[in-house]
């Protein structure tokens, strides 16, 4: 009866059917006893017994098998080789190896060496034998399942990478046609114009503008969705942003009919601590919405206080247009990306981005985000944000781009190198410069080799020096560290000009050596800000 119940357990154990074993024993006594103790245990299993090593390699290139038991000692290898050259043969192989009864620490090292398990033989009974085999395809299936799991993982890793290496070089090869189309546009504008003369050039500067935005919200929502945006915790005046964010949509909202409403409650703080720039995001492309939507009516924005415990507070943001609204079954999805709203008689321009960068930048500081809409009445777009209290008074003075004494450097004569390899853009710098600065002495670089070889021939000639990133030859980057390396001598600033705005985020534009950046798109006056700064040093 005992009997009985033991082998009832082993069978239980034993779930896995039909395995194909490979027993590879030259001694056909030893090889029958393997056999009759598996058929004993109850492991469903179909044993193929090879007499030699060479034979029983073949035999598993032939077929798949589940466990093979593998003597040491054969007609053609023996001991611990024995093991070696099947491992070599088939890296993946579940082996139980068998050794003699004075063989453990053979056994042991063969486990060390790439076996799941060893028995020694005529010291195993059908109980141990079916556990041992059991318990080694469970070992290998669950290392198998770890090494694809893990190489799953790898796989994820590897196409986010990619994805965001391919995302960041699309966005620099259409930035740097963009800066030139915009640039141009810019000149353009300067000079002589016509009344359909400047209704052209208006169409393009608004279209260049449009398409920028597609592209930084493309990268924006890559950067989110990989988890690599990181939030500033500093004073900012909520008040002040809440009106500059409708003085800025004035423009918009002055080609429809819409009345701005603000809201801010009493026991709302003026002064918090968070990321303004994200903060100043999130709502501008919900308002932006919003008027979007809405041809005439109403936009209301109301600030609420949730809850205060000592310094953290938590805000509530309504967003109320009189818009078109969104239908039930959509509201739900307006979240996701590429997401957007169509209706039979108007096409609504933008990516389907914008929200979606909103969701993201809302959760990831903790907050939350929702909408609720009827279609034909409008929408409410709901956002509760975290803050902490800020006791200091944040200065309300308007940040000035253009220095006060910004006309002294007109008429100065200064020298300055631009190291780009992109012909238009030479153009586009060149003549916003030289308009700015009518005295400047400008020379170019077409690459990084080249501006190296300029600097080693005039040496510390120049005033400032503006570097593009990314240049055949030599990159900004490898340029700037060779300079800071090499040449000593060269004590001019120089300034990154780059279509990627992380090299802003904690000055990591000092590390590679620059001492200053300026984004690309250019906006003029920040160009010429930055050169007004670095030639009166």
């Amino acid at each position: 009866m005992e009997a009985t119940l033991t082998l009832s357990a082993t069978q239980t154990m034993n779930k896995a059917t039909n395995i194909n074993v490979l027993l590879i024993e030259d001694n056909p006594g030893d090889a029958r006893l393997v056999e009759i103790l598996l058929e004993d245990s109850g492991f469903d299993c179909r044993v193929d017994n090879k007499m030699s090593l060479e034979e029983g390699i073949q035999a598993h290139f032939d077929k798949e098998y589940g466990v093979v038991l593998l003597d040491l000692t054969l007609p053609d290898s023996r001991g611990f080789e024995t093991l070696q050259r099947f491992i070599k043969a088939h890296s993946d192989a579940n082996v139980i190896v068998m050794t003699g009864l004075m063989d453990k620490e053979l056994g042991l090292n063969a486990v060390r060496a790439g076996a799941q398990d060893f028995l020694m033989k005529g010291g195993f009974d059908s109980e141990l034998l079916a556990k041992t085999l059991h318990y080694s395809i469970e070992r290998k299936n669950a290392l198998s399942t770890l090494a694809e799991s893990q190489r799953a993982r790898e796989v994820a890793e590897e196409s986010a990478r990619m994805k965001e290496q391919f995302i960041a070089s699309i966005s620099h090869e259409m930035r740097t046609p963009m800066n030139a189309i915009y640039g141009m546009s810019n000149l353009l504008a300067q000079t002589n114009l016509d009344v359909e003369q400047r209704s052209y050039i208006d169409s393009v500067k608004q279209s260049s503008e449009i398409l920028l935005g597609v592209i930084n919200d493309i990268l924006e929502i890559s950067t989110l969705q990989n988890g690599k945006m990181e939030f500033d915790c500093k004073d900012f005046d909520m008040k002040e942003l809440m009106n500059n964010l409708i003085n800025v949509m004035q423009y918009k909202k002055d080609e429809k009919i819409i009345d701005f409403i603000l809201t801010i409650d009493p026991s709302v703080p003026q002064f918090l601590k968070g990321d303004k720039l994200r903060f100043n995001q999130i709502l501008f492309n919900i308002v932006g919405n919003a008027v979007k939507f809405t041809d005439r009516g109403h936009v209301k924005i109301g600030v609420h206080m949730l809850d205060r415990n000592g310094e953290d507070c938590r805000l509530k943001f309504t967003i109320q247009d009189s818009g078109i609204g969104i239908p039930a079954e959509k509201v739900d999805t307006i979240f996701e990306t590429f997401t957007r709203i169509r209706t039979k008689d108007r096409i609504f321009e933008g990516t389907g981005l914008g929200l979606a960068i909103v969701k993201n930048l809302v959760m990831q500081q903790n907050g939350k985000v929702w909408a609720t809409s009827e279609l034909g009445q409008g929408t409410t777009m709901h956002v509760e944000m975290p803050f902490v209290i800020s006791n200091k008074v944040v200065s309300s003075e308007p940040e000035v781009k253009i220095p006060a004494d910004f006309e002294l450097s007109k008429g100065r004569t200064f020298k300055l190198l631009l190291v780009e390899d992109h012909k238009m853009n030479q153009i586009v710098a060149t003549k916003h410069l030289q308009k700015q600065f009518p005295s400047i002495e400008l020379t170019i670089a077409n690459d990084g080799v080249e501006a190296i070889e300029l600097l080693k021939n005039v040496g510390n000639i120049f005033e400032v020096i503006l570097m593009d990133i990314q240049m055949p030859k030599m990159d900004g980057n490898e340029t700037v560290a060779h300079i800071r390396a090499n040449m000593p001598e060269i004590t001019a600033p120089v300034l990154a000009m780059t279509a990627h705005a992380y090299i802003s985020k904690d000055n990591i534009f000092k590390s590679y050596g620059f001492d200053d950046f300026v984004l690309k798109p250019f906006v003029p006056e920040d160009l010429f800000a930055k050169v007004h700064k670095y030639i009166n040093v």
